[in-house]
Order: structure tokens, then sequence, then C-alpha cells
């Protein structure tokens, strides 16, 4: 059976339980139920993504199907002045970057036949030799780098020039945002974080995402 592809998301989820993640993402014959959690962050993820790439306007509701809205999280408009901070950036601005690499480490695309491991960044900027990646994040406040080290190896791959990644959770609860700023000459290093949680028997567990 070829291994299937991992991402963070993937790769927490086998190693918070295996018999789960096997029945979810391998056999599929488990479907986690839609929540209200899920369908507001999925809200806000696509009308961030249609304010900043095309200036579609900000929905000042909520959607209907959602019964309870995220205590602390106010409607997309509520966060306009934010995302227009972001757009008026230096450098360029991506939304809902889709990154893939295959096992030599190289580019490919997201569903390509080799790919290995995949990302999605919800806002990437690049600024010449620098980058700044950030994740909008809608659940309580939380901070495991896990996530922003393989966001930030993700554009090293694919961004030869950049030299230095600056990633960071939004938490639009608490209007904060969490920083990590990472180099390139870390790749290595933050690479061999993942190799004990990837390999078991000296086969590359690859979780699909």
């Amino acid at each position: 059976m070829k291994p299937l592809p991992w991402s963070h998301s993937a790769l927490s989820d086998f190693l918070n339980c295996p018999k789960a993640y096997y029945h979810k993402r391998v056999l599929k014959d488990v479907v986690d139920p839609p929540n209200d959690a899920g369908l507001a962050g999925d809200f806000i993820h696509k009308a961030f993504e249609a304010y900043l790439t095309n200036g579609t306007p900000l929905p000042s509701h909520y959607p209907d199907d959602i019964r309870e809205w995220p205590s602390g999280v106010k409607p997309p408009s509520a966060y306009q002045a934010y995302l227009d901070r972001l757009r008026q950036g230096s450098g360029t601005m991506y939304v809902e970057c889709r990154y893939a690499i295959n096992r030599k480490f190289e580019p490919v695309e997201f569903f390509a036949p080799d790919v290995w491991c995949r990302g999605i960044l919800d806002v990437l900027n690049i600024n010449g030799a620098k980058a700044r990646i950030l994740d909008h994040k809608t659940g309580k406040r939380k901070f495991d780098t896990r996530q922003l080290k393989l966001n930030a190896m993700l554009v090293f791959i694919h961004h030869p020039e950049v030299l230095v990644v600056k990633t960071g959770y939004a938490w639009l609860k608490d209007t904060m945002v969490d920083t990590e700023t990472y180099i390139r000459a870390q790749e290595a290093d933050l690479w061999s974080e993942y190799r004990m949680d990837l390999t078991v028997d000296n086969n590359a567990i690859t979780p699909e995402m």
C-alpha cells in the first residue's frame, strides 16, 4: 500500500490515537460529524480569504446554520481593520497557500503522485529574503510551535530566496498574536524534530491530510 501524505493535523491525529487515525484517514469508515466550532472556523477563513484576495465585503452577521458561535469571536466584518493592515503590508501577499513536497524535499503539486507532505498557510507575505506567515485561530489560545515550524520549512523549500521566516498564530478571540522566527540555517534541525514521529520500524509513517 502506498504511504499516505501527511500534514500537521494528520500527524497530530496519529500521535493522539493511531487506531482512530486508521479508521478516520485510512479506512475512512468513521467520519467526524460537523460541529459549530468547525463550521465557524471554515466560515471565518473563507470570508477572510475572499476579502484579502478580491476585496469581497466581509459578512457582518453569523451564518444561520451555526447555532452557537464561538464565544469571544466576532463576525468577520469586525476584523476589517486588522485585515486591511495585512493587505497594506510590504512585499507580496499570498492567501490560502497550498504547499506540498515529496520525499526528496522538492516542491510538488498539492495532489502530485509523489506528494509526501502537505500544508496550507492562511496568509503568507514575502518581501525579499524575509517572509511572514499567519495562521488564524478561532479556538482557545494554546501555543504549539510544531505547525509553525512545518509552515516555515515548506516556505524555505518553495521559496529559495527566503532566509528568515516569522510565523504566528493570530488568536481572533483574544486579539493576540504568538510568533516564532526561524532561519534557513535551522532547516536540518527543524526536520529532525519530526524524525521519530514519522518513523516506526524504519518505515515512514505518512498520514493523509
